[in-house]
């Protein structure tokens, strides 16, 4: 099988995981409110409300909207897109005291469905799950939605040490496979991938004028900001 079609089934078997998932996602995430986030976020949101403030922000992945209702407190607007109808259904229930904010079911992989340009984009948990071969098929297509002096953000998750008992395996491009249980019963093979700041750096290199990383140890998270060149 190619790279191009490895790929691709990867990324179909990872939507229809987070499609059968929506439903248990705040449990597994732990959300139980948006104060909750806002409280248990804080040292993130303090370095994104200067980003975004007052800015159209486009957010990718949006899931349930757990990151949406923070955003969309700070932002002029919001326009928060996931490929999954039944995380978006989620995100909409919880973002109706929010005006300013769009949801669009879309493929993050392809951002034609997305008119306009955006002063912010932001991402949370998305970077890990992109396989390596289409890392810059996504880049290119997020900075095409961009207005010049615009800022990229993305937020994922560091290593942790329960991370070390998960079912895993390295493919032939490195990603790291792991299988994923429902508690229907059904299982996926989901590509999670942590990065190094140094490879993120090199990978951002050619798109960013200068990458910002935040290493978030109380989180369990890291963060890059930049500017795209």
């Amino acid at each position: 099988m190619s790279n191009s079609n490895y790929s691709k089934k990867l990324i179909k078997e990872m939507n229809q995981y987070y499609e059968a998932r929506a439903p248990w996602h705040d449990i597994f995430m732990g959300y139980e409110s948006e104060r909750q986030m806002e409280e248990f976020k804080k040292s993130i949101i303090e370095i994104l409300t200067p980003v975004i403030i007052g800015k159209r922000v486009i957010e990718i992945a949006c899931g349930t909207g757990n990151w949406t209702q923070i955003i969309a407190k700070r932002a002029e607007s919001v326009t928060a897109i996931d490929v999954s109808p039944t995380a978006l259904g989620l995100a909409q229930r919880k973002l109706v005291n929010h005006c300013n904010v769009s949801l669009i079911q879309c493929d993050a992989y392809n951002l034609n469905c997305i008119g306009g340009l955006y002063d912010v984009s932001f991402a949370a948990d998305w970077w890990s799950h992109i396989p390596m071969d289409v890392l810059p098929l996504f880049v290119e297509s997020l900075m095409s939605k961009l207005k010049k002096r615009s800022k990229v953000i993305f937020l994922d998750m560091s290593f942790r040490e329960d991370h070390k008992v998960e079912s895993c395996y390295y493919d032939l491009d490195d990603n790291r496979i792991t299988r994923r249980m429902l508690p229907s019963g059904s299982n996926f093979m989901v590509v999670k991938n942590f990065p190094h700041k140094e490879a993120l750096k090199k990978f951002l290199s050619p798109y960013a004028k200068r990458v910002d990383y935040y290493e978030l140890k109380a989180l369990c998270r890291w963060m890059v900001i930049f500017t795209p060149k």
